[in-house]
């Protein structure tokens, strides 16, 4: 078995692994959450997630156009009514932190109005405690957003520049604080390899994601674990080694 189709094994056991069965955003839709006077906000909020999603997905427009549009609508979104509405003591209370990396928790839409069941995007939420980290990684054929929902966080980017069969050449292009309502999008054609850190006590990241958005790149949609802290080249450029998830979790995460 390859490394690479290891990592993608590996990421795909971790992400599904629920710390609990309340389904998080379902219930803000259903209106256990959000008041009633925010419903219909999330609920077009998410319609036109799925919306842009859909039109990458079908290559309809391409996916530096995609995350324009997932900025300005992570720009929008409201999120001093979701912190206030939104029971995030609750929610935490139950979590067990890993020693190392993010935990992922469910997500469900089901109950949105007007929102197909089988959404496009995939979704989850990122909650890790203080120094603890969504390891640094890259991706192939996929395009995907951050949104911090509550904490500090230091997220590093750097543009994949050149693959080879065991690492990447990339270039550092963001290294700083990301705070409540910030966010950040990768793409096959920018910013493609990123790592987020909690600086805070604990910390929550929405993310979602988008498959085959790059009829270009031959390679399944996945994760693609690389070490950024690799030897230093001229130009800036750093040597980042393909490692498995295991591996870049104990290292960094």
């Amino acid at each position: 078995m390859s490394e690479h189709v290891e990592s993608r094994r590996a990421f795909t056991r971790h992400a599904l692994q629920s710390l609990t069965a309340v389904a998080l955003l379902e219930g803000l839709a259903a209106g256990r959450l959000f008041g009633a006077d925010v419903q219909p906000v999330v609920d077009k909020w998410l319609d036109d997630l799925n919306t842009i999603s859909r039109d990458v997905r079908d290559h309809k427009v391409k996916d530096v156009e995609f995350t324009k549009s997932l900025e300005a609508l992570y720009r929008r979104a409201d999120l001093n009514t979701l912190l206030k509405n939104l029971d995030f003591d609750r929610i935490a209370k139950g979590v067990t932190y890993p020693a190392h990396g993010a935990k992922s928790l469910p997500v469900d839409f089901k109950n949105v109005e007007g929102l197909s069941t089988n959404a496009v995007f995939g979704r989850q939420i990122f909650a890790m405690k203080q120094g603890r980290s969504v390891v640094p990684h890259g991706h192939d054929n996929m395009a995907t957003g951050f949104l911090v929902l509550k904490g500090n966080l230091r997220g590093r980017h750097y543009d994949r520049v050149e693959d080879h069969k065991d690492h990447y050449i990339i270039k550092p292009t963001i290294d700083r604080s990301f705070t409540p309502g910030e966010f950040s999008t990768v793409t096959d054609h920018h910013d493609n390899v990123h790592w987020f850190t909690a600086e805070s006590e604990t910390a929550f990241i929405f993310n979602i994601h988008v498959n085959d958005t790059n009829p270009e790149n031959p390679k399944p949609p996945g994760r693609v674990y690389v070490d950024p802290m690799g030897e230093k080249l001229a130009g800036g450029l750093i040597k980042a080694q393909k490692v498995t998830y295991g591996k870049i979790n104990q290292m960094y995460g």
